[in-house]
């Protein structure tokens, strides 16, 4: 009927769950996972699910909630932005959220970080980066430079490339041939101490093991290394102190461009605004997703120094950069990504992801540190883990939390806890205590057979 409108139906927690079973696909999820949540709003640092209840989610949806949900300031720039213009292609043209959003990234890391390309994903972004530096050195007249090389523990993303970047196997069998031009360098944690094999002393690969790796590849062959600050889907383990700095020299003495991977460590997560700030050093390219618009829309940057960009501009073939998307400085996500850089920097946002992370990490290694099955407790800033000798005991803990009332992560043996950035200290002292009862409930609870 025309000048009607028909209320959309209200789906039951029941047939959501039913729905969402018969439908769709989890990322990393088993299928037919039982009482699988379906968030359905959220508000601040809580989150509503089908069946109306409330959990303190910390764990940021997946690590992008930043702000946390329904942010009044954020929510306004959306609709602002909608009501102006919702994207305009930067194909030969340009729109002016995007514009601002590149000034704005380039004043906040200063001189010579001052070129930015947008993306929609951290894993479009790393990729775009691996393209972009490849790129870069066959435009100095060194086109066999192709070869990038990365922690063999880290993470980077889930396109086929970024999956080659990666030892794990969870990530490319299966799905191969995976394309050539990467290999690994020893992760700086101790091969003994991950198994939990009793050793009298740890051998802990250091930064030499980056350079071993250049001069074997041939350092005329390696066009880049690429690092997170913070392995992120490592295990929450922050670099050894020095390392970066370590790298940077490497990489300068040989030529090879160095990309710091923030796509989770970036704007605050770590209690400062970027993670590698801590070591004093610049890399040459930089990536940034999650925090970049605190997960409202889909949006990632990749920032590079003016070295990089204006290499572009003798490109035979087109005379700029070959690479891109349709939604690439997409006026919407440029827009609320502007809004959530003047909130961490107004509200003191990252201040007091510093003392909250401060709280969370210290009260988790006080009261966790010991307990049965903990085998050990790590973190920085509201970035924290604590790895436990199962598999099954760190499934247990998660699922103990979620009966209490507080979503956390768990990828294998590592629970992880990183609520948003806003969170307060009762929050933190509330996801403290969930962790802590229910290791003592999963140390009591009988074997599974």
């Amino acid at each position: 009927m025309t000048g009607t409108s028909v209320a959309p139906r209200v789906h039951t927690g029941e047939e959501l769950a039913e729905l969402d079973h018969r439908h769709l696909l989890h990322p990393f999820t088993p299928v037919g996972v039982s009482e699988q949540l379906v968030i359905v709003s959220g508000q601040g640092c809580e989150v509503t699910d089908s069946h109306g209840r409330s959990y303190l989610d910390g764990r940021s949806g997946q690590y992008n909630a930043t702000l946390g949900y329904g942010h009044p300031r954020v929510l306004a720039a959306l609709r602002e932005q909608s009501e102006k213009l919702m994207t305009y292609a930067l194909l030969g043209a340009s729109n002016e959220a995007a514009v601002l959003l590149a000034a704005k990234l380039a004043e906040l890391y200063g001189e010579p970080l001052t070129h930015s390309l947008f993306c929609n994903s951290g894993s479009e972004a790393n990729e775009a980066a691996v393209r972009i530096v490849r790129m870069y050195h066959a435009m100095r007249g060194q086109p066999e430079r192709t070869t990038v090389l990365s922690l063999a523990e880290g993470y980077h993303g889930t396109t086929i490339a970024m999956s080659a970047m990666t030892a794990s196997p969870l990530l490319w069998a299966g799905c191969g041939p995976l394309p050539g031009g990467f290999a690994h360098v020893p992760t700086p944690r101790c091969a003994a101490c991950a198994t939990g094999a009793a050793h009298d002393g740890c051998v802990v690969p250091g930064p030499e093991a980056l350079e071993e790796a250049i001069l074997a590849h041939g350092a005329e062959r390696v066009a880049a290394f690429i690092v997170e600050p913070v392995l992120g889907v490592g295990g929450i383990r922050p670099l050894p102190e020095g390392y970066l700095r370590a790298v940077r020299e490497i990489c300068d003495r040989h030529g090879v461009l160095l990309i710091l991977d923030e796509i989770t460590t970036g704007l605050g997560r770590t209690g400062v605004w970027f993670a590698h700030q801590r070591e004093g050093i610049r890399p040459d390219v930089i990536t940034t997703a999650k925090g970049l618009t605190s997960g409202y829309v889909p949006f990632a940057a990749v920032t590079m120094t003016s070295t990089v960009a204006e290499a572009f501009a003798g490109d035979p073939m087109l005379g700029g950069l070959r690479h891109g998307h349709t939604t690439s400085g997409h006026a919407l996500g440029a827009a609320v990504a502007l809004t959530v850089l003047d909130v961490l920097d107004t509200d003191g946002v990252v201040a007091n992801a510093a003392a909250a992370g401060e709280r969370l990490c210290g009260q988790l290694a006080q009261r966790l540190g010991g307990l049965p099955g903990v085998r050990e407790v790590r973190g920085v800033g509201l970035l924290a883990a604590v790895e436990f000798d199962s598999f099954m005991r760190a499934a247990q803990v998660v699922g103990a939390c979620r009966a209490a009332g507080v979503i956390v992560r768990c990828e294998g043996t590592v629970l992880s806890v990183a609520p948003p950035l806003v969170v307060t200290a009762e929050q933190v002292d509330r996801i403290v205590d969930a962790l802590y009862a229910g290791v003592l409930a999963a140390d009591a609870a009988p074997p599974t057979q």
